[in-house]
């Protein structure tokens, strides 16, 4: 499907979305639906705790330590080869399981408290999106409130690099994702190492940081490039939260086995130089060799701000810089710029009725942003563009419907633009036209 029909569909689509009556008439009639059948879930859960505790006070016991959840999600997409999102017309895009056991509350000698709460999380990927993962996720160790304090706590184990805001909607936080795809420019991934966070009483201030090893392959040794992470998050108001990150890497990598950072942004992560493809590089309008397998270090400092109105908007604005530096010639260091502006608005602002739809836009980008330097941006481009993006930027629109609180349903266009850096593009051609993808997804979460 040529991009103008691509466009033009999303367009129809979202201008059929602002018909109010009609969808406050389908929202008001399934709606009623979802409520009566949340209501008898609720009612049939508290039933089945009842009759269990009058059964077995051991099993009931064991039931409030163990929960268990998870999301799958289904897409159907309509996607160009090379777009963000592409994968087969119809597929399973995300499945993924978790575990939460509590193993000890308000611990400690005589009423001293210690540590009000040790659990253990685990979380399964199943799927990943498209492909089968099969792998594990974030898995800890977490002491919530040692020396009874709101400043003190902490996860040991695997983790989601706590940098920036947009790793929160990995992993558990996926059911907050308005749209279907997630930012190119957005810090996450997993580690393995120690995490500390804490706030003030209130949640007025706080802190996050962590010691990784620094590694994109999961390694459960702390001998990889000792990450060093910081996040300090305020929220002067109920309004808005502002948050400043920073993370530095060591050394990683070697001629031998070529280094792979563990922070990703987006689909791309600092990485040996001309690894994981076989497109010729052009450096300052000229071909270059591969570089060296070995990285000295990685620094990545960013901001972001979130502001909430409680009519039902949100607005999220993000940038970040992430400095690769090579073992090599000062030819194969890189600064990358990663940059975010995304709102969300709630159907409430419309309607009462419409509470349980929304409209989110996004603008997005990665890149060197320089035309005589360039990196793999996404993995995936690996193939066709390789090291020769000099910016990948991302333009979506999403139509959202909560169905129930379990069940959402999403619909997203996404306009991507490739921009090369001088001498590829006579090169490389056709390879780096800009991409669309319209996709439509069904997520259910347990």
């Amino acid at each position: 499907m040529a991009a103008s029909r691509r466009l033009c569909l999303a367009i129809a689509l979202f201008a059929a979305s602002a018909g109010a009556a009609p969808a406050a008439r389908a929202q008001g009639i399934i709606g009623e639906g979802a409520a009566r059948l949340e209501g008898q879930v609720d009612a049939l859960g508290a039933e089945l705790e009842e009759r269990l505790a009058a059964f077995s006070p051991t099993l009931a016991e064991l039931a409030r330590r163990v929960k268990l959840g998870g999301h799958v999600s289904a897409v159907w997409l309509d996607a160009q080869r090379d777009s963000q999102v592409f994968g087969e017309r119809r597929q399973i895009w995300d499945a993924r399981l978790f575990a939460d056991v509590l193993l000890a509350q308000n611990a400690g000698p005589g009423d001293a408290v210690w540590l009000r709460s040790a659990a253990l999380s685990f979380e399964w990927n199943l799927i990943r999106v498209g492909r089968k993962a099969d792998d594990v996720g974030e898995t800890y160790l977490e002491l919530q409130g040692l020396l009874d304090s709101s400043w003190l706590n902490a996860q040991l184990g695997r983790f989601q690099i706590p940098v920036g805001e947009a790793y929160l909607r990995y992993s558990r936080g996926a059911r907050d994702n308005p749209f279907l795809s997630n930012a190119v420019s957005g810090a996450w991934w997993w580690d393995e190492g120690v995490k500390l966070y804490g706030s003030d009483a209130r949640g007025r201030f706080g802190y996050v940081a962590s010691l990784g090893n620094g590694e994109t392959p999961q390694d459960w040794g702390l001998d990889g490039g000792d990450q060093y992470t910081l996040k300090l998050f305020l929220n002067p108001t109920s309004w808005l939260h502002v948050s400043a990150s920073g993370l530095y890497s060591g050394r990683t990598g070697d001629d031998s086995e070529p280094a792979e950072a563990a922070l990703w942004l987006g689909e791309a992560w600092a990485r040996a130089f001309g690894s994981g493809s076989a497109v010729p590089s052009w450096v300052y309008g000229a071909l270059a060799p591969d570089g060296p397998g070995r990285l000295d270090s990685t620094l990545y400092l960013g901001a972001d701000a979130v502001l909430t109105h409680p009519a039902g908007a949100r607005l999220w604005l993000s940038y970040g810089s992430y400095e690769i530096d090579s073992a090599g010639r000062a030819l194969y260091d890189r600064r990358l710029h990663g940059w975010l502006a995304e709102l969300v608005l709630e159907g409430r602002l419309a309607s009462p009725e419409l509470r349980a739809f929304y409209v989110a836009l996004r603008a997005n980008g990665l890149g060197t942003y320089d035309g005589g330097e360039g990196y793999l941006l996404d993995v995936r481009t690996g193939r066709s563009l390789g090291y020769n993006l000099r910016a990948l930027d991302a333009y979506s629109v999403a139509i959202g419907w909560r169905l129930t609180r379990w069940t959402t349903l999403k619909l997203e266009y996404t306009h991507q633009r490739f921009s090369l850096v001088r001498g590829a593009r006579a090169a490389l051609g056709d390879a780096a036209d800009d991409t669309d993808f319209l996709g439509a997804e069904l997520a259910v979460f347990f």
